[in-house]
């Protein structure tokens, strides 16, 4: 009988109805956090999903308990009514309220997410459906929280995703401890590391931990965390570090530094300008502007990412090193279109050499017209 039940679970999908906006953030969700399957290029949006159920279903939970409270409190004052009629109608009220919270330009729930259950999701489900569905259906209940989840900023929803990962580092950080940490795309099976702070970028897209590891200052993403374990050794910084951490903080915490990056001083075009306005993702910010003139403290990093796409309409005063890689930069893709048009030039003068060739030989194969 378990056995039965085991292999009904793993085979069963839970059909939930959400707006198309709830379905596309939760589509971006999975990319983003880069929830793929073993190719590494199919998204695995029933993992991501998974990690909902169970990391945000007793957050939810308090919030659903919290506003019954509510109604039950105010909407009692205004009635008379028996304490079982009150719980029908708060439970009325708020299934309105999370209806119109799903869908707030009165959206149609027409996009339909499917829910795998797993063994790590089993559990969680078996506990809503016996305790907090209140009345309302299993779609209706995942069709609020995913709502719910979905109407949270980005970094929100990634410290939701990955809420052992993020939790257990607050703890180390708050004990002022050392963790050992493995992550994603290292060659490594795992390292040590002094936490500092976590901390999301200025367009609240992802969230860092920043982290002395030996003499270094490394921004690590949250979701390419696999595992924290925490270690007995005190965290330890340097005098250095503090101040570079503060600057992460101040510029962009997703930028490495490197050794005694000085400020550096850029010059724009009045088109450069106009750039420089619209150009608002991971834009750095001046710590001093005198006309075209901007001077920058954020991160080589940065400045490197941001300016390539300027071409003539901005130019590097200082320093050398960063004014060097952004002409290395731009020297390289010339060979390279050179080099490549040249080549891709020649190709189609071929084929269009051969096409003009099988032309004349159709015209000289094809009979005479008759006149």
């Amino acid at each position: 009988m378990i056995l039965e039940r085991e292999e009904k679970l793993m085979t069963e999908k839970l059909k939930i109805n959400v707006t198309k906006r709830t379905a596309d953030i939760l589509e971006k969700d999975a990319e983003s956090f880069e929830f793929f399957k073993a190719d590494g290029r199919t998204l695995n949006k029933n993992a991501l999903l998974t990690q909902l159920i169970v990391n945000y279903y007793e957050r939810f939970r308090t919030q659903e308990k919290e506003l019954f409270s509510y109604l039950m409190g105010a909407v009692g004052k205004e009635t008379h009514l028996k304490k079982g009629e009150l719980e029908t109608m708060c439970r009325t009220i708020a299934s309105h309220v999370r209806k119109r919270e799903a869908a707030p330009l009165k959206e149609r729930f027409d996009c339909t997410v499917s829910v795998k259950p797993t063994r790590a999701s089993e559990p969680v489900l078996d506990y809503i459906e016996a305790y907090l569905l209140g009345g309302s259906s299993l779609s209706e209940y995942f069709r609020n929280l995913f709502s719910s989840y979905a109407a949270l900023p980005q970094d929100e929803r990634e410290k939701i995703a990955f809420r052992p990962q993020y939790e257990a580092l607050e703890r180390a950080i708050a004990a002022k401890k050392k963790v050992f940490l493995s992550t994603q795309r290292t060659r490594e099976k795992g390292y040590e590391l002094s936490p500092y702070r976590i901390a999301a970028s200025k367009e609240e897209l992802h969230c860092y931990l920043l982290a002395a590891r030996g003499n270094e200052c490394v921004p690590i993403r949250l979701s390419r965390i696999l595992s924290v374990t925490p270690l007995t050794k005190d965290a330890e910084f340097s005098p250095e570090q503090l101040s570079l951490f503060a600057r992460m903080l101040a510029f962009g915490p997703q930028f490495r530094y490197g050794k005694r990056e000085e400020e550096a001083v850029v010059q724009f075009t009045a088109h450069g300008m106009e750039m420089y306005r619209a150009l608002y993702v991971h834009r750095p910010v001046p710590v001093s502007v005198e006309n075209n003139t901007f001077t920058f403290a954020c991160s080589h990093q940065q400045l490197m990412q941001y300016l390539v796409r300027f071409g003539r309409d901005a130019f590097v005063v200082r320093p050398a090193s960063l004014r060097e890689r952004i002409r290395t930069f731009y020297a390289l893709a010339g060979k390279k279109y050179a080099s490549a048009g040249r080549h891709y030039d020649a190709i189609s003068g071929e084929a269009a050499a051969a096409d003009a060739d099988n032309k004349t030989d159709e015209r000289k194969a094809s009979p005479e017209k008759v006149q």
